[in-house]
């Protein structure tokens, strides 16, 4: 409640500059789901200090400044040559992980790592490694990023609208990131068990 309310008085002080500068910033370092920030902006953007269109498009900058700070230092330490061999690093474990996933899906990768923690981050530092240009990545991570914004922004936006106090809003969040992981984990579990089937329908034949 303390943070909320200081954000509120900072953007109070500097308006949109304030609200970019505080995605900008907590995409990486504030300890909350990005998809807990992105509600956290709808619900400004229904205060008197913002506009609801405008805070929406500061928000998504700040998206596109997360994914080009990846993929710059990605590109940097590729260019550079610099080996990243510390395991317990944060850039080995993205590089890792984010090298599997192009390895397997190539650019693909980039369409639906904003919709997965952790993987939001690993993808565009490792295209940034690899040999992709910029523009290849922005067309496709950065569509996928306006979708996955305009999701949780807007939900944010309907609960600030209907929700006055705090805790209630945060606890309606948490209902609505647990009710689409649900969502998705069917959805996950029903593409497994399809594959799967059809793996091994050439077996039983």
């Amino acid at each position: 409640m303390v943070a909320f309310t200081e954000m509120i008085s900072f953007i109070q002080s500097l308006g949109y500059m304030a609200l970019f500068l505080i995605f900008s910033i907590g995409l990486f370092f504030f300890p909350v789901p990005n998809e807990i920030l992105l509600m956290s902006g709808g619900l400004i953007a229904t205060t008197a200090y913002v506009e609801p269109i405008p805070a929406m498009f500061v928000v998504y900058a700040s998206i596109l400044v997360h994914g080009t700070s990846l993929y710059i230092v990605g590109h940097f330490l590729g260019t550079k040559s610099i080996p990243i061999k510390e395991e317990r690093s944060i850039w080995y474990r993205r590089a890792l992980k984010g090298k599997e996933l192009l390895d397997r899906y190539g650019l693909k990768a980039a369409s639906f790592s904003y919709f997965f923690p952790f993987i939001r981050h690993a993808v565009p530092f490792s295209v940034g490694l690899s040999a992709i240009s910029y523009q290849r990545f922005a067309a496709i991570g950065f569509s996928s990023a306006f979708v996955w914004m305009n999701l949780y922004y807007w939900i944010g936006f309907h609960y600030g609208r209907s929700i006055k106090d705090w805790s209630s809003f945060v606890q309606q969040l948490i209902y609505t990131l647990i009710g689409i992981a649900i969502l998705f984990g069917i959805y996950t579990f029903i593409k497994y068990r399809r594959e799967r089937h059809r793996k091994q329908q050439p077996n039983d034949q």
